[in-house]
């Protein structure tokens, strides 16, 4: 009997150790993959290695772009449709509307239920493949004030906005006015568009949002206009509005005269903690200290630079720093309205005059900070080419490019390309160009920053600086290659708000870019000046692992071009390409840093005149 139970303990101690051992033996399999079962909605991805992954969500996200953003919305008795595409491609830039990060895609998933202590870590498999579980990707990238605009510009013709009870003044003396009566509106909200797509895509699922429009209720009522409305000609008996500023330095005093003219075009009606009174439109007000104060006020903070002969290495130009100073709108335009709103509400002690409220914008870089700086050699220089580019996108590389010539990055700085090269905008310098945006063409501002980025980039690395921040860009352009092979690989992509390209400057002192651009030839080159520190830095020419093809043209048709005209983007074929970027420190140490790029192919997409539907 004894030999029965020790034979039953032995085969139950023996099963226990092989199913222990295959446990153990199964969690350690997918240390390096997906978890059995995990599916991204309703996509099974259980399983796959890394390079698997990759790839496969890398597909699906060309599918995804391929297919485009869809939405449809009701406009009166008849329903239409509206495309936009995830990338808007001028000459030489691709803007990404939406994308799927991959690298923070594949980390997600790989790391998905393998979070917590050891007996949770080795069970993890079983439990996942027994529960197959559902998840979303947390990695879908969207640019929302763009989609947006687009949306609103195109369903603007469809909406009947909300009319809220207001007064429009038309004389003075005496005091008349034409009363404007309260009315609801029929609007589409987009709230919850961008939450859809995003959901959508997180399933990797293709996105369709169906918009409907809503009543929205004024919050001005005409019973609210009319219980203030003995209180109107109180707002103009002080007269107009005064404001008063005193330079800091010069002691020079500058007054401007709000007359009641003009008043009368800015009050408004404002609810303040739920009760009405009259005051003075945000917009109107800022509008004008933007346009009229802030000229002869604001002084635009400037950073001490200087330039350096690269033949004998000497210093040929200096600009010292300044101090900025700018009109503070938002409590200017406090301070004006609160007058206003005073008058409104008591019949005594009211003042008429406000003053201009500035603030002090310190320079980055101040001139004390400059001297002395030992900048004395070349420490890395980066090229590009931008020959055959369009006219204005030759303006914007050549202005960027003045932008950032003597700038100085202080010791331990994280350079920042975004920051240096803002605002993109026509007042900032900047020209547009025309981009197929969904199913029209529109301008865009931004042509040619990425070759300002990529140059950059290669200036950095030739100057063995850490690069905390590159993203290569998303199609492959040609202005963009190699200029040793011609292969895509060593570039890199800035556009407003993101992406940025960042390096740090770790070399413990200050260093200096400095820039050149020719013009006939397009030629550009970005040269970093410091002390070296017996660092080097150099990258090798980039290498295609594979290349994609653009698949067949997409046609979108329009009833915004004359029937039958087309408009073609040209297509673009995809890529996966990498490159060694290799720093020798200044203790002797190697260290290399692999640069992987994917870029997505995009078909021709051109768009068609139709007619009109007849409903």
């Amino acid at each position: 009997m004894r030999r029965i139970w020790l034979m039953i303990f032995l085969i139950g101690g023996l099963t226990s150790l092989l199913s222990f051992g295959f446990i153990a033996y199964s969690a350690a399999y997918y240390d390096e993959r997906v978890l059995p079962g995990v599916q991204v909605g309703e996509v099974p991805v259980g399983g796959m290695t890394r390079n698997e992954l990759t790839n496969f969500l890398q597909s699906v996200g060309d599918r995804l772009v391929g297919n485009g953003l869809r939405f449809r919305f009701q406009a009166g008795a008849e329903p239409k449709t509206f495309f936009l595409s995830p990338v808007v491609v001028n000459e030489g830039t691709a803007i990404d509307l939406m994308a799927i990060d991959v690298e923070k895609g594949v980390e997600q998933l790989l790391a998905y239920g393998k979070e917590g202590g050891y007996w949770s870590r080795v069970t993890a498999p079983i439990r996942s493949r027994l529960t197959r579980p559902s998840i979303t990707l947390k990695s879908v990238m969207i640019d929302s004030p763009r989609i947006l605009h687009e949306l609103q510009e195109e369903l603007a013709l469809y909406e009947e906005p909300v009319r809220e009870a207001t007064i429009q003044i038309t004389a003075l003396e005496p005091l008349d006015y034409r009363r404007v009566f309260a009315a609801p509106g029929r609007v589409f909200h987009y709230d919850q568009v961008i939450r859809e797509l995003q959901e959508a895509w997180s399933r990797l699922e293709s996105a369709e949002v169906f918009l409907a429009p809503q009543t929205v209720a004024p919050r001005i009522r005409d019973a609210d206009l009319e219980a203030i409305l003995p209180r109107l000609p109180k707002v103009f008996e002080g007269g107009g509005l005064g404001i008063a500023y005193k330079g800091p330095v010069t002691r020079q005093t500058h007054e401007w005269t709000i007359t009641p003219s003009r008043l009368a075009d800015w009050v408004t009606i404002q609810n303040i903690n739920g009760t009405f009174a009259f005051g003075l439109d945000e917009g109107a007000v800022k509008r004008y200290l933007g346009t009229v104060v802030s000229p002869i006020v604001g002084i635009e903070s400037r950073d001490a630079k200087f330039a350096i002969d690269e033949a004998t290495g000497k210093v040929v130009e200096f600009q010292g720093s300044r101090p900025g100073r700018e009109v503070d709108t938002t409590a200017t335009y406090e301070a004006l309205n609160d007058i206003i709103l005073q008058r409104a509400r008591h019949d005594e002690g009211v003042g008429s005059t406000a003053s201009l409220l500035v603030k002090s914008i310190e320079p980055n870089l101040t001139t004390g900070e400059v001297n002395n700086l030992g900048i004395t050699e070349v420490l890395g220089t980066g090229h590009s080419n931008f020959r055959g580019s369009p006219a204005n996108r030759v303006k914007n590389i050549l202005h960027a490019a003045r932008k950032l010539n003597g700038v100085l990055i202080k010791p331990g700085e994280e350079f920042s390309a975004l920051k240096y090269t803002e605002p993109f905008t026509k007042d900032g310098g900047y020209l547009p160009e025309l981009v197929i945006k969904g199913d029209e063409l529109k301008p865009e501002i931004g042509g040619g920053l990425c070759q300002i980025g990529t140059t950059l980039f290669r200036m950095a690395m030739n100057g063995g600086m850490p690069i905390t921040e590159r993203r290569n860009h998303s199609l492959v352009v040609s202005y963009y290659n190699d200029l040793e092979n011609g292969l895509p690989g060593t570039d890199a992509t800035i556009y407003e708000p993101a992406p940025d390209f960042r390096f740090q400057n770790d070399t413990g002192q200050a260093i200096l870019i400095q820039t050149e651009a020719n013009e006939k030839t397009g030629d550009l080159f970005f040269t970093l000046w410091g002390a070296s520190d017996g660092r080097k830095g150099w990258f090798e020419a980039p290498k295609v692992k594979r290349w994609i093809e653009h698949g067949e043209t997409k046609t979108v048709p329009t009833t915004k071009l004359p029937v039958g005209e087309k408009k073609c983007q040209k297509p673009f074929r995809g890529a996966e390409a990498s490159f060694t970027y290799r720093r020798l420190l200044p203790g002797g140490e190697s260290e290399d840093q692999v640069f992987a790029s994917y870029y997505r192919p995009l078909p021709e997409i051109c768009l068609v005149g139709v007619e009109e539907a007849i409903p």
